[in-house]
């Protein structure tokens, strides 16, 4: 999502440094994770979909980790697929 069109309702998240590369966003009171984002693209974060007050709104443009993807996984099939790279 576009960190410029993000509104957060109530409150706003703490982050951690996950990896040299990205940082997530979780929060403060219960430690729900709800963000992630790389530093070599700060104009985007990608967000939890079970953090979202309606997440039929929002439809997934890929799916990360698909290497990882578990055969029981069906949703998100015809989306284009982004690999997890190790990069640390």
């Amino acid at each position: 999502m576009p960190v410029d069109a993000l509104f957060w309702t109530s409150g706003r998240p703490k982050y951690r440094r996950s990896s040299p590369l990205a940082e997530r966003g979780f929060c403060e009171n219960c430690g729900t994770p709800l963000t992630l984002g790389y530093d070599a693209n700060q104009d985007e974060l990608a967000l939890h979909a079970g953090t979202l007050d309606a997440p039929e709104r929002f439809e997934p443009r890929y799916n990360y980790g698909a290497s990882q993807r578990l055969g029981w996984v069906c949703c998100g099939i015809g989306l284009p697929n982004r690999n997890t790279e190790e990069r640390w």
